[in-house]
């Protein structure tokens, strides 16, 4: 199987970006599609990549996933060694992408002493990143923060640094259980994950602001509750069609009285 390499990295991204502009224009075209879609894209050296047989060539074409290790956007590999920043996992950086980019919890940064205990552990203090990382925030101070990233994130270690799959980590079983902040219950792993995630109203709601920032240029404030409310709503009635929010954020008072404003 090939190494990651500056050449994969180039198709993983292509991956990451193809798949969502196809599932978007091309299919579903829903935010939680594109998190449980049980297909991507890979061209022959991608697959390889990966250990998918029977695709060749240099063109990428839709390829079915084996859905009890892939499914959807977040389980890519280019997602998963784009949240990793070491040739080792790190499930805190994991779980915050998700909590914060992806739900739009606010997990307030470290200060003062704290600032000590913020680096990651010592990669021999344990044989899976849970066994290193459940050690490293049994601090009660940072545990007030760990409890929100670490279950998220401990649920991608089935991937590895370069998001490869994998069932164990130094021949000890990964137990990749985890939860999603603020629903109820447990996940067993990665694809539970994401499956939930595409449930979860708050995930619906951050696509949506993300997208309203975006077009409208600006942080959204208290005062643009409205406009936030109003394109929110629309997108679910759509049923969380993503053509259907861009229109809907033309819709505004909003988007029709725009001025510029200091941020």
């Amino acid at each position: 199987m090939p190494t990651f390499s500056r050449t994969i990295g180039s198709l993983v991204r292509e991956e990451t970006q193809r798949f969502p502009e196809q599932e978007i224009f091309e299919q579903a075209g829903t935010w939680p599609s594109i998190l449980t879609a049980p297909y991507s894209y890979m061209n022959g050296p991608l697959a390889a990549f990966y250990g998918v047989s029977g695709v060749t060539g240099d063109a990428f074409q839709r390829v079915e996933l084996d859905t009890t290790q892939r499914l959807g956007l977040l389980t890519q590999a280019g997602v998963m060694a784009g949240t990793t920043h070491s040739n080792m996992t790190n499930p805190v950086v994991r779980g915050s992408f998700v909590v914060q980019k992806l739900m739009c919890h606010v997990i307030p940064l470290p200060t003062g002493d704290i600032l000590e205990k913020v680096k990651p552990p010592d990669p021999y203090t344990g044989k899976t990143a849970r066994e290193r990382f459940s050690q490293h925030s049994e601090d009660q101070v940072c545990a007030t923060c760990h409890q929100f990233m670490d279950p998220v994130g401990f649920s991608f270690e089935n991937y590895d640094a370069v998001g490869l799959f994998r069932a164990t980590e130094n021949d000890v079983a990964i137990d990749a259980s985890g939860s999603v902040p603020g629903t109820e219950g447990t996940v067993s792993g990665p694809i539970e994950l994401v499956r939930k995630l595409a449930e979860t109203e708050d995930v619906q709601s951050c696509f949506a602001t993300h997208w309203i920032e975006y077009a409208y240029g600006l942080t959204l404030r208290a005062e643009d509750k409205c406009t936030r409310e109003a394109v929110t709503a629309a997108f679910k009635t759509s049923g969380y069609n993503v053509k259907q929010l861009l229109i809907e954020l033309t819709q505004t008072d909003a988007f029709h009285t725009m001025a510029p404003r200091e941020e």
